[in-house]
């Protein structure tokens, strides 16, 4: 049977494996389905309509699928609920809310998110990102495999974040961010993750012909349009097609080098505005 501890308060229909430990202080509300090897350690709150695979552990102050902060929701309505996969970790005031829409709020599997870290209403995040301390995520927005956040970074609403890349701390986007590359100022690239990389098992010609997608799209001067024009020369190795099929299919635009205004480091394939 699964270790409940007597101060922990659950009601609903609330499903737990076998071996699952909840902890003092902890509260359980609403349709919960939580897997085995799962331990909230205390003072955790869960709220459904939520599922947690296996292995998670869950912090004090930890405050998974409350309703979203968004006006137009009704709290009192389930929504599509949260979807939490297997290994992850949330730290202390850890706060993710439910979905308004019909897709859950998702997060993958072998997550670290630290403390304070947030991840708003029907936001996707996949495999083996890690969210540093203050890590703010706006509603929609999708974060790729193997992200790294630095601490305080911030993601404006509907943006994707390509898997690979990395933000530094204290940093902030409102556009794309390519995958593999690196966010190092408002709406700035700085250059490529590639110790990263590294770290995945990327070849050293995968590296390499991001690094020249790099070049090509931010150090070539070449208007947007042009850039990816001249990605396509290279159109043919999948990570190249990645990058293109990336940019193509991006409506906020994405984040290139430097400038004094966010509006002067969007990309839009489509239209070609410089």
């Amino acid at each position: 049977m699964a270790h409940i501890h007597p101060t922990a308060i659950l009601s609903g229909d609330v499903q737990l494996a076998d071996d699952v430990v909840i902890g003092p202080g902890c509260t359980l509300a609403g349709r919960i389905r939580i897997g085995p090897g799962t331990t909230l350690v205390s003072n955790a709150h869960l709220h459904g309509p939520l599922w947690v695979g296996e292995r998670n552990v869950f912090y004090p102050g930890s405050c998974i699928g409350f309703a979203p902060q968004d006006l137009k929701f009704d709290p009192a309505s389930e929504g599509a609920g949260t979807v939490i996969g297997d290994r992850n970790t949330f730290r202390e005031n850890v706060t993710i809310h439910r979905a308004t829409r019909e897709r859950p709020t998702t997060i993958g599997n072998g997550n670290y998110l630290m403390a304070g870290s947030h991840a708003a209403h029907d936001v996707r995040v996949a495999d083996d990102c890690i969210l540093a301390n203050g890590t703010l995520l706006a509603g929609f927005v999708d974060v790729g495999n193997r992200v790294v956040f630095g601490g305080n970074a911030v993601v404006h609403q509907f943006v994707r974040i390509g898997r690979g890349s990395m933000l530094s701390g204290l940093v902030g986007t409102g556009l794309d961010l390519c995958p593999f590359f690196t966010l190092f100022g408002i709406n700035q690239v700085g250059g490529v993750n590639i110790v990263g990389m590294r770290r995945a098992g990327h070849p050293r010609a995968e590296i390499d012909a991001v690094r020249w997608c790099f070049k090509v799209l931010v150090r070539s001067g070449l208007p947007p349009k042009t850039s990816v024009e001249r990605l396509e020369e290279r159109g043919d190795e999948p990570i190249v097609r990645e990058m293109i099929d990336f940019i193509r299919s991006s409506k906020r635009g994405i984040c290139t080098g430097r400038g004094r205004a966010a509006r002067l480091g969007a990309v839009k394939a489509e239209s070609g505005d410089d």
